[in-house]
């Protein structure tokens, strides 16, 4: 009876030194310590799903992943406690790839998409049809109390919501400056109080095939170089990016994301300029995230004259300004074809069906000459690239480079991966090339796409074909591309998992993945391919505290369900942040 009360008392004593926190939010305590334990811990870590019973932090960094009374021993007198309650713990969620500057300037205009939208201010539903569209536009020009202050309207496309052109835009008002920004924000139309708005006379467009000015439409380049610089000074200043940066700081918290990358840094044309709105907004510890930067090599050289060497020293200068909450890594953006939701990309052959024809951001020529100066430079090189032909032009500048450089062994990550052809996704193995990919392209476009008049049923319904990836063995990340697709990696791993169309098509079943290797793409796999994977991505001792926490298990229930499950709190570096209701 001795024995058992001594035994007794111990027990005590060890549950007064444990603080015990039942809301699973860390708090200060004797030895700085927490320990995570009593749920499903998933730590991402091989190649089938592995669990840990409890995980300390310690000073922002894994002390110790194992079993839980090796966990309390490890983690000291005095520590403090996180009961799970059953939840699921994993690594933090990573989206490699998406664009903070422009997708602050879309939150700052008014959206009217094919699909529903969900954000921390509220949601915004989907609009279909052409009426339905134009209906929206007159809605939001009403509520526009200033009659000289221009509308944007962004979110427009055109097999949900038919042609559009300068003349309809004229019947909304005549006065009021209307501007509509296709989804893939690579085309534009303007009324014709838009254009006098912007000081965009038919003179200056004449002879630009990427231009047609009595429409008002604007495509690519030919919106990238012509519109962009003028209207940049009214979507882009220091009081709207600050607004809209705080805005897209909670979006990515709302999604569990612990890491986020912006493939393009320098897109706008303003290095500096894109690098000073995420840092003066976002380096703080109100920021549950860290960025990473790719600077978008192909603008800056445009802006440069195309001297590579000088954008060369932006970049290298650009890698200096590492900071807590910003990483620069050695790595550079390039281009290929053009949008995907434009039906821009370039598709081999039999093309699209209705005899259009895609665009290049980069003709070959020059994306051959940038990967050459660049592959020397031993620079990794991601490459947005959409389309068949995009992708076998890129291939076969990798190859010659390859076996001309066979001391250079750099990685090259081909970025979207839209439409493919089964056998390129073995050339990319062979050739030792990873795939950044945006399922979401399947989720929105594929009951557009397989009609006879764009791509046709089997190529259509095969667009993202992550299965092909598996297969051979190619290592893929899942990314956003923002505002291409919400900050939503519990979505994107979804539409991997089940690959089921917004319409609630089922598309090529065989290109499905498993739901372990979808939440790979979204945590070790995006991190690898972001080349951080020695500081997070999987709970492993050593590692960056970054976690979400989940009310369900992934694993454990209908894939069906994986987009919906909610999302909790995160831990950043050991400081947790609760997701705002």
């Amino acid at each position: 009876m001795k024995k058992i009360l001594l035994t007794c008392f111990a027990v005590s004593l060890w549950l007064v030194s444990c603080k015990k926190n039942e809301t699973s939010t860390t708090a200060t305590t004797e030895n700085g310590a927490t320990v995570y334990y009593n749920g499903d811990i998933l730590t991402m870590e091989g190649d089938k799903a592995t669990y840990a019973e409890a995980v300390v932090v310690k000073d922002g960094k894994i002390l110790f992943v194992g079993k839980e009374d090796e966990a309390m021993q490890q983690a000291g007198e005095g520590h403090n406690m996180v009961d799970l309650e059953g939840k699921t713990l994993m690594p933090g969620l990573i989206d490699p790839h998406l664009h903070p500057n422009l997708g602050a300037m879309i939150l700052n205009t008014k959206f009217a998409t094919p699909f529903d939208w969900s954000f921390p201010w509220g949601n915004v539903k989907a609009v279909r049809g052409h009426e339905a569209f134009i209906a929206k536009v007159k809605e939001y020009e009403a509520e526009l109390k200033d009659p000289k202050e221009p509308l944007v309207v962004w979110g427009f496309m055109e097999p949900f919501h038919g042609d559009i052109s300068r003349k309809e835009l004229d019947g909304i008002s005549s006065t009021r400056p209307i501007m509509i920004w296709q989804y893939s924000a690579h085309v534009m139309w303007l009324n014709t109080a838009g254009l006098k708005y912007l000081n965009i006379t038919e003179k200056e467009t004449k002879g630009n095939s990427q231009i047609d000015y009595a429409a008002g439409k604007f495509v690519e380049a030919g919106f990238f170089n012509v519109v962009v610089p003028k209207w940049a000074p009214t979507i882009r200043n220091n009081e709207v990016m600050k607004t809209n940066m705080l805005k897209l700081r909670d979006l990515v918290h709302m999604g569990g994301l612990t890491t986020i990358g912006d493939m393009g840094t320098g897109s706008s044309g303003e290095l500096w300029g894109d690098f000073n709105y995420m840092k003066d907004n976002l380096e703080n510890d109100e920021t549950p995230f860290r960025m990473q930067f790719t600077p978008d090599v192909n603008t800056l050289n445009l802006v440069n004259g195309g001297n590579f060497e000088k954008t060369y020293e932006m970049v290298e200068e650009l890698s200096k300004k590492t900071s807590p909450h910003i990483i620069i890594d050695h790595a550079i953006k390039l281009y290929a074809d053009g949008a995907f939701f434009g039906q821009n990309f370039q598709v081999l052959a039999p093309g699209y069906l209705d005899g259009h024809t895609g665009e290049w951001i980069m003709t070959p020529e020059n994306l051959n000459k940038a990967m050459r100066f660049w592959w020397n430079k031993g620079y990794p090189i991601h490459i947005h690239c959409n389309g068949s032909l995009g992708l076998q032009t890129i291939l076969d500048e990798l190859e010659k480079l390859q076996k001309e450089l066979p001391n250079l062994k750099q990685r090259l990550t081909i970025e979207h991966f839209g439409e493919s052809k089964p056998e390129q996704s073995a050339r990319i193995a062979k050739l030792g090339a990873v795939v950044s990919a945006n399922p979401y392209y399947l989720y929105s476009m594929g009951d557009k796409y397989v009609a006879n008049t764009v791509l046709g049923q089997e190529r259509g319904s095969e667009m993202v074909r992550l299965g092909s990836l598996v297969k051979n063995k190619v290592k893929f990340a899942l990314h956003s591309d923002f505002t291409m697709a919400p900050i939503q990696p519990l979505l994107l791993a979804w539409i991997a998992t089940n690959r089921v169309t917004a319409d609630g098509t089922l598309m090529a079943p065989q290109e499905r993945v498993s739901a372990y290797e979808a939440l790979k793409g979204i945590t070790i796999n995006a991190a690898d391919l972001m080349q951080l994977d020695k500081i997070t991505g999987s709970i492993k001792v050593g590692k960056k505290a970054d976690f979400v926490i989940l009310a369900e298990n992934p694993l454990k229930i209908d894939p069906m369900k994986i987009k919906d499950i909610k999302i909790l709190e995160t831990v950043f570096e050991g400081k947790a942040f609760t997701i705002k209701k």
